[in-house]
């Protein structure tokens, strides 16, 4: 069994496009009020179907959202890639998390919400460079993948999944010096 972090769809999405290597995260309802802690340096990204995804990110995540499901994976959780984090902060001070405005999809009362939430006020940031696969896997759902939490483990081993970086060494090295992180 290895770590997998949970994300909304679309989030996980734009980070498998390349279009995102941020992620912000108060932590689960189950963690607590700042208990959300990075439990693994690389962790599969497992898509979540929040039904609210569409009305609490930017107009620009819109791309990410599919006309139709397939059906032939209906009922099964797509795993399309895996992250490394690179840094990891808790940050404390709003002015920070907004100049982050730029790097992710979330609307900002989500960000303020989830940043208020925490206690002591604050988001955990983390920067992250993501690996597509070359052939997805679709995992059947289980009991202890549910739940209102961050992580869950599954039953992949990432050496048995090839992949590739989703942005080149250069492209990283010019996403994290605009993030700062």
């Amino acid at each position: 069994m290895t770590p997998a972090f949970k994300e909304w769809q679309v989030i996980v999405d734009a980070l498998v496009a390349g279009e995102q290597t941020l992620i912000l995260r108060k932590g689960g309802i189950s963690e607590g009020q700042g208990g959300f802690q990075v439990q693994a340096e690389r962790f599969w990204l497992f898509p979540t179907a929040f039904h609210a995804q569409r009305d609490r990110t930017k107009p620009e995540a819109a791309r990410w959202f599919p006309a139709d499901s397939d059906p032939a994976s209906a009922g099964m959780i797509p795993i399309t890639a895996f992250a490394d984090v690179v840094a990891a902060t808790f940050l404390s001070d709003w002015a920070a998390v907004a100049r982050l405005d730029p790097f992710h999809f979330w609307l900002e009362s989500v960000v303020r919400e989830r940043f208020a939430w925490a206690q002591p006020p604050g988001i955990h940031a983390l920067l992250v460079r993501v690996h597509r696969l070359t052939q997805p896997v679709l995992l059947k759902p289980t009991a202890e993948m549910a739940g209102c939490k961050s992580w869950t483990e599954l039953p992949l081993r990432f050496e048995d999944h090839p992949a590739e970086p989703v942005l080149s060494d250069d492209a990283f090295a010019t996403a994290r010096a605009l993030i700062g992180l």
